[in-house]
């Protein structure tokens, strides 16, 4: 984003929080409560004209997959899915699949390039943030499971940026007021955003008022399901901490929902219009014990069939990393916000085992009527820029890099 265009979305923002103070809401209110921030942010953007998509998601699954065990076949409620892909069924008619797609980079180590047009240039997820949601609390957000440590996707500027990977640390992000004492990490998170939809509540519409009731109705069900996975140790109204729960690879799925329910609560919420998700990193260490193979990611593609064809642990731990992707696609179904957001899902390579820059998979969901959907989409001669490109477009942004996949978009 160059310089110039920055200086006017910010001077955009100031203008609006100057009209916010002259209906008497002022500044202070507004820190209180990022929540309360969206919610008028969003009844600016509710008065603008605009059509199509207006939020954006991106999800890292590393690892690749193999074509012939992945590549769905037919359309809509009669597409049938491969092993690799079989975990994406509830959600296959809200997605467009993409087949034979290529990486410019493909193999360990390239996470930089997957959101990104080289080496040192802004990620995706910080561009479609700043285009989509200039005023919102978060121009984006980039969540990970167990993915800091090799690797990054997102870079602001040049500047790169570290995962959040603590879903108890987001929600304080996120729904945290910004205000009580610095010494006490309990904020009472509720309170504060009630106290602050019941001061203005006579300056909102009656329809604003029951969004907003449904939000904290939401943030409520987060915590509840937070102090669950902390064994119910936290207090209710408490916001979680890292010193709380100890993140283990034997949470890594439910780590990877909650991840996911905060991203489709801060969108809804209209606390940001980007976010990008990944599950782990390009070494893929993570284990997930629920599965009959127990040992890493990594080894089940190099090494850990044991001699068995068709890789059947790399099948199995793909398949499942694939129904996390399912599971985000269909909570923004639930909320109804799916077919107001795009969701980009991306990886670093192929076939694995081989580090293959080829017969790529990835996929494009939601969109509403803006995109092809329950389909595949032959993507031969396009890259992971075009994939970028494409969902972009279809939110009306221009990535200035990259070519829009021809047969995705309804329109094309």
């Amino acid at each position: 984003m160059n310089k110039d265009l920055e200086h006017q979305t910010n001077m955009k923002r100031r203008s609006l929080l100057k009209t916010f103070a002259a209906s008497g809401i002022s500044t202070a209110l507004l820190r209180s409560s990022p929540l309360l921030t969206g919610m008028l942010m969003s009844r600016h953007a509710d008065a603008q004209t605009s059509s199509g998509p207006n939020k954006c998601v991106t999800i890292y699954i590393p690892g690749g997959g193999i074509h012939d065990m992945w590549a769905p076949q037919g359309t809509g409620e009669d597409m049938s899915l491969g092993a690799m892909s079989a975990l994406y069924e509830p959600v296959k008619t809200e997605c467009n699949f993409l087949l034979n797609m290529s990486h410019t980079n493909g193999g360990h180590g390239v996470m930089p390039l997957i959101l990104s047009n080289n080496w040192n240039a802004e990620s995706f997820d910080v561009f479609m943030g700043r285009q989509l949601g200039p005023n919102t609390p978060f121009r984006y957000l980039n969540l990970g499971v167990h993915s800091n440590g090799h690797g990054t996707l997102t870079k602001e500027g040049t500047t790169t940026v570290p995962f959040q990977d603590n879903p108890f640390n987001v929600f304080n992000l996120i729904f945290g007021s910004s205000t009580g004492s610095a010494g006490n990490a309990k904020t009472q998170i509720l309170n504060a955003h009630t106290q602050a939809l019941n001061s203005i509540k006579t300056k909102l519409a009656g329809y604003e008022v029951e969004r907003m009731n449904e939000h904290l109705d939401a943030i409520s069900d987060t915590q509840r399901r937070l102090d669950e996975l902390a064994g119910g140790s936290v207090s209710c109204a408490a916001a979680p901490s890292l010193n709380e729960f100890e993140l283990t690879f034997d949470t890594f799925t439910r780590q990877a929902h909650l991840q996911a329910d905060l991203i489709v609560s801060a969108l809804k919420c209209n606390l940001t219009s980007s976010c990008s998700l990944a599950f782990g990193n390009h070494q893929s260490e993570f284990r997930i014990p629920e599965l009959n193979y127990k040992g890493s990611y990594h080894q089940s593609i190099h090494g850990g069939s044991n001699g068995l064809p068709n890789y059947p642990y790399y099948v199995e731990m793909r398949a499942h990393l694939g129904s996390l992707t399912a599971y985000l696609i269909n909570k923004l179904r639930s909320e109804g916000i799916l077919d107001s957001t795009i969701v980009v899902e991306t990886t670093d390579m192929g076939h694995a085992d081989l580090h293959s820059n080829s017969d790529v998979p990835m996929l494009l969901a939601g969109g509403g009527t803006a995109m092809n959907r329950g389909v595949t989409t032959a993507g031969s001669g396009y890259n992971q820029r075009d994939l970028l490109q494409t969902a972009a477009s279809m939110c009306g942004v221009d990535l200035g890099f990259g070519n829009v996949i021809p047969g995705v978009a309804a329109s094309a």
